[in-house]
């Protein structure tokens, strides 16, 4: 299969995905309350700290290696048992303590609930990493699709049938046992449960490096969460839980689903051919182009956005929304960094960037939640333009590409922006950003903007528009051409 057909089967699968799970907490926030929102928000905050060790996992080993026999996939197998193991042993523990020291005796049974999804998330280790790796992208996003669809169904049945936050934990439970299920029946060349621990310490080396990348961005994101609760009360935690789980729903569902695609594609220019510039400059210039403008014009429609959807009680959201989606428009600046210090092996320089940028953001975040949680989300907009400052120049040595090659990408996706935003800007300037503007309005603001996009593509002689023009030509003569 091309690498055309692989990434649009992957951006497909996540847009389902998107689109599901959009839907789905529509519907929950109209049959849950901002508190009710927050028990949970607080619960998975917890949940994120103990489950630090999934971080250290080595299903990005397994996807990165240029060789993996089976022996070596068992050992990857046994530490990945072994970690799921402990992480579930800590949420049980911490679930009887927790309810009195959170403020609420409901976070418990929701802590004991999703304390068995790592346990169930062995079971599809072996599948899912290796059909990752041979990029089986139609079968994986397929499985992805359908647990959205689950999960959401499940959460919006049971909110409905009065089981409160209770809902979004039984829900979760349910779609990680579908998910193993589904992995195992798909990728079931790849089934297996033996263990061994031949030649472990390389996994685990690798594994302990992404623990303190990944792991401490994780941690200080949860920790954050944390704080908020604790400062300014679960309800106003519910309210931000809102406005993230929208914004990542946004960022992650298409930047998610096109760096993971990036990253086998760049492992593999780097196995085969020992550089990744080209493929890295594409790659990000077109999350750009189309990310920019989305989460920009997002951003500015976020209180009709937020009133429309969620309905009036959410509307205290809306800013916050706003600054996160802000937030990250700067963070896809400096995006595919972890990829580039992974293929190169430079683990251990990120490992320090990743934990000053992670105790700056932390100070910055906390010093927001003493005023209020729009100052809070404003601190993310500052931990944002900390790492820009700290990671652009290892992005260009790495990649390859000279500075002025990466700044006229942002040159020509700031422009597509600036043509995408104009129409809500003018809008909502006109309604005094009126959170109430009618939908119908928002619309045609959203259409008149994706038009202006389209004629700035073509009058910036965009690289993208040769690949929408490739996609359907191919599309109406019913074949893809290899990539």
């Amino acid at each position: 299969m091309s690498t055309r057909r692989l990434l649009g089967w992957a951006l497909g699968g996540q847009a389902s995905s998107f689109v599901v799970t959009l839907l789905g907490s529509i519907i929950l926030a109209r049959l849950l309350s901002p508190r009710e929102m927050g028990v949970y928000a607080i619960a998975v905050a917890t949940v994120g700290i103990l489950s630090i060790l999934s971080t250290a996992g080595p299903a990005s080993y397994v996807i990165r290696e240029k060789e993996m026999p089976e022996l070596r996939l068992r050992t990857a197998m046994t530490i990945t048992f072994a970690l799921n193991a402990l992480i579930a042993i800590a949420i049980y523990a911490v679930s009887f303590r927790a309810g009195p020291w959170l403020g609420d005796p409901g976070v418990g049974p929701v802590l004991r609930c999703l304390a068995l999804i790592p346990l169930i998330q062995i079971l599809e280790f072996r599948p899912a990493a290796m059909m990752q790796r041979e990029m089986q992208f139609r079968a994986s996003t397929t499985i992805a699709t359908s647990t959205a669809l689950l999960t959401s169904a499940g959460q919006v049945t049971l909110a409905w049938l009065g089981y409160s936050y209770m809902s979004m934990a039984y829900a979760s439970l349910a779609a990680a046992l579908f998910s193993a299920i589904a992995n195992n029946i798909v990728g079931r060349q790849h089934m297996g449960f033996r263990l061994s621990v031949d030649n472990w310490r390389p996994i685990a080396m690798f594994g302990a490096r992404m623990l303190t990348i990944s792991g401490v961005a994780a941690l200080s994101w949860r920790i954050c969460e944390l704080v908020l609760g604790k400062m300014l009360g679960l309800t106003a935690l519910g309210l931000y839980s809102r406005a993230s789980n929208i914004s990542n729903m946004i960022f992650f569902n298409i930047y998610g689903t096109a760096s993971r695609f990036a990253f086998t594609k760049l492992s593999k220019d780097y196995r085969e051919h020992g550089s990744v510039t080209t493929s890295f400059v594409i790659s990000l210039e077109m999350i750009v182009s189309v990310m920019w403008p989305l989460l920009a014009g997002s951003a500015i429609l976020a209180g009709p956005i937020i009133v429309n959807l969620y309905g009036i009680k959410w509307v205290d959201a809306a800013p916050v929304l706003s600054l996160l989606l802000a937030s990250q428009i700067v963070v896809l600046a400096f995006g595919m960094n972890w990829e580039l210090f992974v293929i190169h092996d430079e683990i251990k320089k990120q490992t320090r960037f990743e934990a000053i940028r992670a105790a700056f953001g932390t100070a910055a975040f906390a010093i927001g939640c003493t005023f209020s949680i729009s100052a809070a989300a404003t601190g993310r907009i500052v931990e944002a333009l900390f790492g820009l400052i700290l990671y652009l120049p290892s992005m260009s040595r790495l990649s390859g590409a000279a500075p002025a090659r990466i700044f006229r990408l942002y040159g020509r996706s700031a422009v597509l922006t600036g043509a995408a935003c104009l129409p809500a800007a003018l809008l909502m300037s006109f309604e005094g950003w009126n959170p109430r503007t009618p939908l119908p309005l928002c619309l045609a603001s959203v259409a008149l903007g994706v038009g202006l996009w389209i004629v700035s593509l073509k009058l910036t002689r965009h690289p993208l528009l040769d690949e929408l023009t490739r996609f359907l030509r191919h599309r109406r003569n019913g074949s893809v051409q290899p990539a």
